[in-house]
């Protein structure tokens, strides 16, 4: 019987679509995907993961964070063997969160790992910030541990006080950014990583740009779209981990022998356009380590 691989995403079609295009070409030419996407809603996960085992995926890759993963798992934790490997994409400490052996492999995102350094390159390029508002999906798993633990450590390490807003749907973006604007006194923005806020990225750059505040992001497509800036590992060869991960549970190997990949590329991008529009000139020092859109 043919191979064929199963694909889980979190996310919007639209967004899905793109990193599926990446993952998909990265695969021996004989073997097709078969997507699902939740579209946000997380309750679908778990459901659309039991579809795609019933259609008889030889891999499940539970792509868009830990939501997906964590769906991929418990529904395989319910299959007789032999369960479907699943190969995740996009995960925060996947050891502290029980992602790890079985049947499971995949890739560390270094999402919320790297939010202190976002704060420190926002400080570098505006030193006159007294306050950061950080904008999290409220619906993301651990949200409140991980965006208090943040705070933790920008008072000691930044002096620098961190407010946060939650968003978890598109009608709350808008009212949590002004909200850390208004209400909380912010200057600055931190975009916490999350697949809904990368589906929804042209509404969150355009309510950013309503309280024109400098805002930083981890995927370089939001500096692409408009945003001011983004720093953090290349989702390309995240898709391009999981693609190999995928091929090698294909060849049977087994997953838990199988060590979760660690991004190795990190990219410091910056919006010149929405830089000059918010008054800013960038730091000499980050501009030599930075790449630049006009």
């Amino acid at each position: 019987m043919p191979q064929k691989v199963g694909f889980l995403y979190s996310g919007s079609n639209n967004s899905m679509g793109p990193l599926l295009t990446q993952f998909s070409r990265l695969l021996p030419p004989n073997i097709p995907v078969i997507p699902k996407h939740a579209d946000d809603d997380y309750s679908r996960l778990r459901p659309d993961a039991g579809d795609l085992i019933r259609q008889g995926v030889d891999v499940l890759v539970a792509a868009g964070g830990p939501v997906s993963a964590f769906a991929a798992r418990d529904e395989t934790a319910q299959q007789q063997p032999p369960k479907p490997p699943v190969v995740f994409t996009s995960v925060t400490d996947p050891v502290g969160t029980g992602l790890v052996g079985g049947n499971l492999t995949g890739v560390a995102g270094l999402t919320t790992e790297m939010d202190l350094t976002r704060l420190r390159l926002l400080q570098e390029l505006k030193p006159s910030i007294k306050k950061i508002g950080v904008l999290a999906n409220g619906s993301r798993p651990f949200v409140d541990s991980q965006i208090d633990k943040l705070k933790r450590a920008a008072d000691p390490n930044l002096d620098l006080p961190v407010e946060k807003a939650y968003a978890p749907n598109v009608p709350e973006i808008g009212a949590a950014i002004k909200r850390l604007v208004n209400t909380h006194q912010v200057e600055a923005l931190l975009v916490t990583a999350d697949p809904f806020f990368n589906s929804r990225r042209n509404v969150v750059i355009h309510e950013v740009a309503q309280v024109q505040r400098p805002a930083i992001y981890q995927w370089r497509e939001f500096a692409e779209d408009g945003g001011l800036m983004s720093f953090g590992p290349n989702i390309d060869e995240e898709y391009a981990a999981a693609a190999d991960y995928t091929v090698r549970c294909l060849n049977s190997t087994n997953p838990a022998t199988i060590p979760i990949y660690q991004p190795t590329k990190f990219e410091l991008v910056f919006n010149l356009r929405t830089a000059s529009a918010l008054g800013l000139s960038i730091p000499p020092r980050l501009l030599a380590r930075a790449e630049l859109i006009p």
